[in-house]
């Protein structure tokens, strides 16, 4: 070969090389519905994760020779939504909505709009968020990896938002909305005439959870447990009034209460705490979600399909072993009738636990046991077309005369006799004026009457209403 051919071919490779390496990391642009991205020499983009519908767009780029050994990632999405779920984004990303409505939360400029940023979003990834009300389109940008970068900056920048006017409103803030007005009509249940009264708070409370609130009634004071936060509110003059708030050390879900004033507060498959007099005043290593007898002395413990437990109080700590319902995901070891829980309630004389049966029906259930765990009843229809086919039970007391039940699926009141028979049933929207309301919670007050919670709707979409009634007349 001689030496023209040879330099030939040295030169050909040489271009060629020249030429990958170009192609490596070269500039380019993705163009979506409701974003394009033109992305700097160094950033790719994943092909297998752009997406352009209708309703939803997304495109992510990333640093590197692939996504698997990624320096840094960026993702951008839109998302036609509508408020309420983008006021949900916003609350799981600790951004408040009132520092977002009024411009005071944490921003980044992309393509000339502020994207909110999360007051913890020094830690893990950072998220930014920010909604187009004309066209309902909420855009995220996330970054992963070296976000301080100078090339995260080239690329944010390169992202342009395509806002077109589509003539949409969003609801107004809750703070701005119509609080919910209820419309009470007494009902009947068998021969007993159920009465409500509405206990309204002072301060309309709006808020974005549903089926996420617990109460509970000591004298003259309603405690409300949502999330982080427990609060006290004294009813003695017909209203809610705010009293105290303490905030927790991370989020609690179920609520119970005992006759000295203590709060039993549970996590869940975590620990339970005790609190009294606005203090948190005891530490337990029980887990579930722990419902004490009136007496304080002793109470049970659940968790979905647990292993259920009686806890026993020494006053300054709780001890537990386990109870009649365990083995519940095992066919082989299974105790007791169910296989999976939904609620329990401790009274004077009965233990109620509500849960789907182990058997091929899973129907829900109520089965009634006494203190010593010997089950005397079983509540509940077996047929769709029965009145007291139960859905999923969010509340259980024992009155002075029979048993009754809120049916968070259903949206119902039930009603039986202290021997089991079936007495009747009560649409919750016939007796409140509701239109689709969520059973919270119920709980039994000193008087013998009855302390329901719900969560609805507004009617201007601003938020959820948490609405308190007392119920009497069974």
């Amino acid at each position: 070969m001689n030496r023209k051919i040879r330099f030939t071919m040295w030169l050909g490779g040489l271009l060629s090389l020249v030429l990958g390496l170009v192609a490596f990391g070269q500039s380019g642009s993705i163009q979506t519905g409701w974003f394009t991205v033109d992305y700097p020499q160094g950033w790719s983009p994943d092909e297998e994760s752009i997406s352009d519908e209708e309703s939803y767009a997304k495109a992510l780029f990333y640093t590197g020779e692939d996504l698997q050994a990624a320096d840094t990632t960026v993702r951008v999405t839109a998302t036609r939504e509508d408020a309420d779920s983008f006021r949900d984004t916003l609350i799981g990303r600790d951004i408040s909505l009132e520092s977002y409505a009024d411009g005071s939360a944490r921003t980044v400029s992309i393509s000339g709009v502020s994207f909110a940023v999360p007051e913890s979003g020094e830690e893990g990834i950072p998220v930014y968020l920010y909604r187009h009300v004309p066209s309902g389109v909420s855009y995220t940008v996330s970054v992963d990896g070296d976000r301080g970068n100078s090339a995260v900056s080239d690329l944010l920048s390169g992202i342009s938002l395509t806002l077109t006017d589509e003539g949409n409103v969003d609801p107004p803030w809750p703070w701005e909305g119509q609080p919910f007005t209820p419309k009470l009509a007494p009902q009947m249940a068998g021969s007993y005439t159920i009465t409500p009264a509405y206990l309204p708070f002072q301060e309309s409370q709006a808020v974005q959870g549903i089926m996420d609130h617990q109460i509970a009634r000591i004298g003259n004071t309603v405690y409300h447990l949502y999330a982080d936060k427990l609060t006290a509110y004294d009813d003695s003059t017909g209203e809610l009034v705010f009293v105290s708030s303490l905030e927790l050390d991370d989020d609690y879900e179920y609520l119970s209460a005992d006759q000295s004033g203590m709060l039993y507060v549970s996590q869940g498959i975590f620990e339970v705490i005790g609190v009294k007099d606005g203090q948190k005043v005891m530490q337990t290593t029980i887990s579930g979600d722990l419902v004490m007898h009136p007496s304080g002395q002793w109470g049970i413990s659940f968790w979905v399909n647990s292993d259920t437990q009686r806890v026993t109080n020494h006053g300054d700590s709780l001890s537990a072993e386990p109870w009649i319902l365990t083995g519940l995901t095992d066919d082989q070891a299974r105790q007791g009738i169910f296989k999976m829980l939904q609620d329990v309630a401790v009274t004077d004389q009965h233990i109620l636990v509500a849960g789907n049966l182990a058997d091929e029906s899973a129907d829900t259930k109520i089965a009634v046991y006494d203190s010593e765990g010997n089950q005397r009843m079983l509540l509940g229809g077996s047929e769709i077309s029965d009145p007291d086919c139960l859905g999923w039970i969010t509340g259980m007391v024992e009155t002075a005369n029979g048993f009754m039940a809120a049916d968070g699926n259903m949206r119902r009141l039930y009603f039986w006799s202290k021997d089991g028979n079936f007495i009747g049933v009560i649409q919750v929207k016939d007796l409140l004026g509701t239109d689709y309301p969520w059973l919270e919670d119920m709980q039994l007050m000193e008087d013998g009457s009855v302390l329901l919670a719900l969560t609805q709707e507004r009617e201007d979409e601003s938020a959820d209403e948490l609405m308190l009634f007392r119920l009497t007349g069974f």
